[in-house]
């Protein structure tokens, strides 16, 4: 049986993204939040551990931000259930059977802060990197994901994504071949374009965001009162 709608489908051909609740069992979901906290050695009910960054994560304080670059929790991977795989195949149109869950994902943690709000830069995925190590065609991942593992709050550290600019960035891609050999130089020059106005995308525990190649988002500021626990995948597709 499937488990997206055509309308489903259509969202994510033309605007890039699509947001989905319930592809993960909470029960599921919870048993990952629980094991994010103890990745991170933190006490979800006292706030003063929270700034005890583990030695085995990557801390980036200016961005409130703790990651793990190869997380293999049994717990946070059971998170990629049959659901959620079956789900990317349908709005792909790529063979199920080729489609597997990840056996290591990246953590990125986002803590609360008494800074102003504000989003970060916008971007996408490969962009950013100014060793220019990707190139622009052909691309390594057709779709990437964040599974996000608690309870997302308005302004509380959630992802801004930018509808419909998979298209725009890739016409600016294939624009000019020569121009634009690594995805640098085509992030560089978004500012060449019109990327129109962001959407705050507000996630619950177990909600799993699928985005394509090109799509503009960004990071935010979490001054919130909770962290925001998500995981980020890339799809070989």
């Amino acid at each position: 049986m499937s488990v997206v709608t055509d309308e489903q489908v259509e969202q994510f051909r033309r605007e890039g993204h699509i947001l989905f609740s319930g592809l993960i069992p909470e029960e599921v979901a919870r048993c990952g939040e629980a094991a994010m906290w103890a990745l991170l050695e933190m006490d979800p009910e006292d706030p003063e551990t929270w700034s005890e960054v583990p030695d085995h994560a990557v801390h980036k304080p200016t961005r409130h931000l703790v990651q793990h670059q190869n997380c293999a929790a049994p717990d946070i991977l059971a998170c990629y259930t049959d659901e959620v795989l079956t789900a990317l195949s349908e709005l792909t149109g790529k063979d199920r059977g080729k489609i597997h869950s990840p056996k290591k994902v990246l953590t990125q943690n986002v803590f609360p802060c008494d800074e102003p709000w504000s989003h970060s830069r916008s971007h996408f995925d490969g962009g950013t990197n100014r060793w220019k190590f990707n190139d622009t065609f052909p691309i390594r991942y057709g779709v990437h994901s964040i599974l996000y593992l608690s309870d997302g709050e308005p302004h509380g550290g959630g992802t801004f994504g930018w509808p419909g600019t998979h298209k725009t960035m890739r016409g600016l891609a294939v624009s000019n071949p020569a121009k634009y050999p690594y995805l640098y130089e085509v992030n560089s020059d978004m500012h060449l374009v019109d990327i129109g106005e962001p959407v705050e995308l507000v996630a619950k525990c177990g909600d799993i965001l699928f985005y394509r190649n090109f799509f503009v988002h960004a990071g935010s500021r979490n001054v919130g009162a909770r962290p925001r626990f998500a995981c980020r995948h890339g799809w070989t597709l």
